[in-house]
Formats: C-alpha cells, sequence, structure tokens
C-alpha cells in the first residue's frame, strides 16, 4: 500500500507544537575531489517537544520523506567490497546510539567509495531507508575530516534525564 509521505510530513509537524534548541548530528559518509570520507552534519531540522498520545513531551526531529525502507540481517564478521552508496540514503544499525549514519558518497561523486565491516559475533541488523527523489536532508556540515565525536548525544542525554 503505497503512503502519501507529503501527508505524512505535514501530519508529522502539526502533531509537534515547542521547538526545542538542540538539532541532531549526524555521522555522513560524503565525498569531495571523488573521494569518500566521514563528514559531522547539523540536520536542519530541529528536534520539538511531541504532543502525539503515547510520547507526550519526549523529543523528535524530521529526517525527511523516503522512498522504500529495507530490512538487512548481516552476519558476524561479513566484509563486503568497497563500493559506494547505491543512493542517498539513511542507515540504520542495531545496537548502538552511533548508529544512525547518512551514505551520500554516490557513484557520481565518489570514484572510490567506501567499507563496510560487521564485527562481533552476531550478526548485525541495518535498515537502509532511501531518501525520496534521492534528495539530501538539508545539513550544514559541522566536520569535514571524520565523524560525529562520541559526545554528540550529551545534549539529548541532558535534556532526558533532565
Amino acid at each position: 500500500m503505497a503512503m502519501q509521505l507529503s501527508s505524512l510530513y505535514l501530519s508529522f509537524f502539526a502533531a509537534f507544537d515547542v521547538a526545542l534548541a538542540t538539532s541532531l548530528n549526524i555521522t555522513a559518509i560524503g565525498a569531495k575531489d571523488g573521494k569518500s570520507r566521514f563528514e559531522c552534519w547539523e540536520l536542519a531540522a530541529p528536534f520539538v517537544s511531541s504532543s502525539q498520545d503515547g510520547i507526550v513531551g519526549s523529543q523528535t526531529t524530521f529526517l525527511g520523506d523516503v522512498s522504500n525502507i529495507t530490512y538487512n540481517v548481516i552476519p558476524s564478521g561479513f566484509e563486503p567490497k568497497v563500493h559506494s552508496a547505491p543512493r542517498n540514503h539513511t542507515v540504520m544499525a542495531t545496537p548502538g546510539e552511533s548508529s544512525v549514519i547518512f551514505a551520500a558518497d554516490t557513484p557520481d561523486v565518489s570514484t572510490e567509495g567506501h567499507g563496510n565491516y560487521f564485527p562481533g559475533i552476531t550478526e548485525t541488523i541495518f535498515l537502509q531507508i532511501p531518501t525520496k527523489d534521492n534528495a539530501i536532508p538539508e545539513h550544514k556540515v559541522v566536520r569535514e575530516d571524520g565523524p560525529c565525536p562520541a559526545n554528540k548525544y550529551e545534549a539529548l542525554r541532558g535534556w532526558s534525564t533532565g
């Protein structure tokens, strides 16, 4: 069943009423001069306080419209070949708080691509969430030479623990 994502987008923001100062920083795989690299992005969409039943008062942010979602099960120790992102997409892996990455090193901007490795003794579950129309979310680059620092969630933790 197809979902009208633009309607979902409008209803998403209609359910929230208080803007908060914190924006989400997300590690991205971008590209410069044809080479993939880690970057730290601050997404433009702010966190807001939810008025949605079941999560009233929690913080939430809109990541953008999507075209589909794929659920992947990767065995431990799996190491695929170096590759570019097939399209601009968000990756959400379990477990871990730093498990959200935006992959934007598509073949049109990266000739080399990036590598993955899935360590551990159990499988890794990750969702691939391509953006609608291959869009890249509005953001500013806060670090061009590496991923977001481990403390990127401190402001959110401070809010949630009061």
